[in-house]
């Protein structure tokens, strides 16, 4: 009987906590999809499924100051819509706070759950969140939407007893991808 629960356990850990991609198949940043929307944006856009991005990138963090300028790499200034995905490697069991800072809106899930809403049209705006989480991988998606001028976003996070800093790059990870991960 004890033979039988350790195979059962084995299976169930090998379904359920190694898939759909092992820790070994991770790599470093989350794959960012930037949508150019070409018109004003006030809200976050509907995307349908079937909608290819206009350019995918990997970032390794989301610390973008407010600027005029293009985000990152994106080539994109004004107009669009950014979806970041991923995995958010935890170090240890406990309630973790969750910054999101962005020029206009911008939504944090973890584990598929609302952390953060900071939606609206505005200037770098922070907004926070908490979330109880065990040590280990957990998935991310962060949306970000921009309207016109200036654009930003920066995510940071604190551990219990620990201060506030962006969530480091050694922490955000992502599943290989073919059109972003050349290797």
């Amino acid at each position: 009987m004890k033979r039988a629960f350790s195979l059962f356990a084995l299976t169930l850990l090998t379904c359920f906590c190694l898939a759909p991609g092992e820790a070994k198949d991770l790599k470093a940043g989350l794959i960012g999809e930037y949508f150019d929307i070409g018109d004003a944006v006030e809200d976050f856009p509907e995307i349908p499924k079937d909608k290819k991005p206009t350019i995918k990138l990997i970032d390794k963090q989301l610390n973008y100051e407010s600027s005029s300028e293009e985000l990152g790499n994106s080539k994109l200034a004004d107009h669009f819509f950014a979806r970041w995905t991923g995995v958010l490697r935890v170090p240890k069991d406990g309630k973790y706070k969750f910054y999101l800072e962005s020029d206009d809106g911008s939504r944090l899930y973890i584990d598929n759950k609302q952390i953060i809403d900071n939606n609206g049209l505005h200037a770098m705006e922070e907004k926070d969140g908490e979330a109880e989480l065990k040590a280990g991988d957990h998935p991310i998606k962060v949306e970000l939407f921009e309207n016109e001028g200036e654009v930003g976003i920066k995510l940071s996070w604190e551990g219990a007893g620990g201060a506030k800093e962006l969530v480091p790059a050694t922490a955000l990870f992502h599943a290989k991808d073919k059109d972003v991960d050349k290797d």
